[in-house]
């Protein structure tokens, strides 16, 4: 008698790129532990750049708090001077940083770009390329924690107004003020019953 294979459901993953410092405001710090409370609670795995310091640390620590399930992705080279939550869930380590974005990239479902410095952005910039490129349609999504990425929205609405991409680049992406404004979205995005 052959038994029925019974199906596993695919854990959703959120893909958090975030600073390796905390800030100059507390607000930024208390953002990204709201959030790992969060994303633990309604149990979303985080998959973020591995590292312990910053809002990396934060965030993980967080999710780890809440009973959450972690990914962490951090290229050798960066075990010496980031550190890593070595008891926070699975590790991956990679040869570099071009291998830690594929395999975040393809341990997500999709991407969520807290405050952070030129780390933060070359991999939120990399991601929208691959959405432009049509080789990634996960969803892309801005925490814009206290106004944090208005000038990079200026700056695509430049780059978009002087015809070097079409008005298509600022569909790929959405912003959001706060936790609570980005939920409904990132709920539906991943298919996810909200946990109340």
């Amino acid at each position: 008698m052959v038994k029925a294979m019974k199906k596993v459901k695919h854990k959703k993953s959120l893909c958090v790129f975030c600073g390796s410092k905390n800030g100059n405001s507390l607000i930024y710090k208390e953002a990204a532990k709201e959030l790992g409370a969060y994303l633990a609670k309604n149990k979303i795995r985080l998959v973020y750049g591995g590292g312990s310091l910053g809002l990396m640390g934060e965030l993980s620590n967080s999710v780890n708090r809440n009973n959450g399930d972690v990914l962490g992705v951090i290229p050798k080279h960066l075990l010496q001077i980031e550190g890593i939550n070595k008891n926070h869930g699975e590790i991956i380590i990679t040869d570099d940083m071009h291998a830690r974005k594929k395999t975040m990239y393809d341990n997500s479902d999709a991407f969520l770009c807290l405050p952070g410095g030129i780390g933060t952005l070359e991999e939120v910039s990399e991601t929208i390329t691959w959405f432009q490129l049509n080789i990634s349609r996960k969803p892309i999504f801005f925490l814009n924690i206290n106004g944090y990425w208005d000038n990079f929205r200026i700056l695509l609405e430049h780059i978009v107004s002087t015809e070097f991409a079409s008005k298509n680049l600022l569909n790929y992406f959405n912003y959001f003020e706060s936790l609570d404004t980005l939920v409904p979205s990132l709920l539906s995005s991943l298919e996810i019953d909200s946990k109340e």
